[in-house]
């Protein structure tokens, strides 16, 4: 399902920017192109969208260094790996060597090392991380809107959220600020701007990829992935991080497709219901797709809530002792509150992140995918904080994070891709697959991209 992001076009077309990461990896490699050719494109990139501030920290002059070295090393016939000279932007909360981070933020922070083993990764395989990416403070959001940097716009529509927290990740790959970005996702802050952009964003499944050091939010929800321009740039990005080879993964003839269409009903915004109806009737015409019930769905919200504030509240405990100075007030007031919760409250809904797992689990073994809306509206008004949906009107962070949060909250992979429009803006599928099946889900997610060429 190729992104609708007028960017993509403008990237492969008019600016002959290799459509994918191998391609550009590959004519590095043969000296048809340069890793500094790709830098300057990114550079220009920048400067044409400064407004809507996807970068939070950069040194032209270094990354510039960087990446001459990476095209001597290609020249001499020795790339370094499958990314070899590929620009790439890295979220503000992983530690990189050589750069500063602040994870959107004020206050002080824990320490958490001189380079993050993913980034570490991506330099083995060959890749130029030249920029640090904006986002929503210390990752405790989902909207992009940040009072200390300034948000991260939409690039579709500045007025609009961008999604969060890897906002500034999505908006420079929508843009052409690099190639692709490492971002993180909690709950949904690699899938939600994606989808808000027009992009590709993948959760591996849990601890597929290290995440030390980056900035913890929650540690038994976090998860790293990339944001990319397509489904193949997210696997080979995903064998980079995860260390793991994809290529075994298979699709079905056709394959059986799980809607938790009960959960559904009365969650949709009117215009992705239209949009939605659209996709499933396409989604009908190539595979199998079967109601499901996942009874413990509507109260994965909850819970979630309670173990990422707790477990942030930990995370920040020495800032939060000294006073919260340097906290905004709209991520003082959950880490306060997750100072209060009480173990057995924390301890239950441990015990209730078990029992949805296990119903996730038993649907996808009789199914190659559960597939819904990435969000269940589209870009809302930056500022914006309730939204009409077809049940009434709800808290924007229940019609945007309610959508993606419980894959996190029990760590299966989850993949969002483009997939049209809703409102005139980008919207996006998301398809969820088995524990520890990321090649079977990447696989699965080339077929429905090539299925809407």
């Amino acid at each position: 399902m190729r992104g609708s992001s007028r960017y993509y076009t403008q990237m492969t077309s008019a600016d002959r920017t290799p459509a994918t990461l191998r391609e550009a990896a590959a004519r590095i490699a043969e000296g048809t192109l340069s890793s500094r050719a790709l830098l300057e494109r990114a550079r220009e990139a920048a400067e044409r969208h400064r407004d809507l501030n996807a970068i939070a920290w950069v040194d032209w002059e270094a990354a510039g260094r960087a990446a001459d070295a990476l095209d001597a090393h290609a020249r001499s016939g020795a790339p370094r790996g499958p990314l070899h000279g590929v620009p790439v932007s890295i979220k503000d909360l992983y530690a990189v060597r050589g750069m500063p981070m602040a994870a959107g933020t004020r206050a002080a922070l824990p320490e958490v090392g001189v380079e993050a083993a993913a980034v570490g990764r991506l330099r083995a395989a060959g890749a130029l991380p030249f920029a640090k990416t904006n986002m929503h403070e210390v990752a405790l959001g989902a909207t992009g809107e940040n009072p200390w940097t300034g948000d991260v716009k939409n690039p579709h529509d500045p007025a609009r959220q961008a999604g969060g927290s890897s906002g500034g990740a999505a908006v420079a790959v929508a843009t052409g600020i690099g190639l692709a970005a490492l971002g993180s996702d909690t709950g949904g802050s690699v899938r939600i701007p994606a989808a808000f952009c027009g992009v590709v964003g993948f959760k591996p499944s849990f601890g597929a990829v290290p995440l030390d050091g980056a900035l913890p939010l929650s540690w038994s929800c976090d998860h790293a992935g990339p944001i990319v321009r397509c489904v193949e740039d997210a696997a080979l990005m995903h064998e980079v991080l995860a260390a793991r080879r994809v290529d075994h993964g298979r699709v079905a003839r056709r394959p059986r497709l799980a809607v938790p269409a009960a959960w559904l009903a009365g969650r949709l915004h009117p215009a992705v219901r239209a949009w939605w109806e659209g996709v499933l009737a396409g989604l009908r015409t190539r595979a199998d797709v079967l109601d499901v019930e996942v009874p413990s769905l509507p109260q994965a919200i909850g819970h979630y809530t309670t173990l990422v504030r707790a477990e942030a509240a930990f995370v920040h405990r020495a800032a939060l002792a000294a006073g919260g100075e340097g906290f905004s007030d709209a991520v003082l007031a959950p880490l306060r509150d997750g100072e209060c919760i009480h173990a057995q409250v924390y301890l239950g809904a441990m015990r209730e992140r078990e029992r949805l797992r296990a119903e996730l689990d038993a649907v996808l073994r009789g199914h190659d995918a559960l597939v819904l809306p990435a969000s269940a509206i589209p870009p809302p008004p930056r500022g914006r904080t309730h939204e009409a949906v077809e049940g009434g009107t709800v808290t924007v962070r229940e019609a945007v994070l309610g959508q993606t949060l419980p894959f996190s909250f029990v760590g299966l992979p989850a993949l969002a891709m483009p997939a049209g429009t809703a409102d005139g803006m980008p919207a996006a599928l998301q398809a969820v697959g088995a524990r520890d099946r990321d090649a079977s889900l990447l696989a699965l997610g080339r077929w429905l991209e090539a299925g809407s060429a």
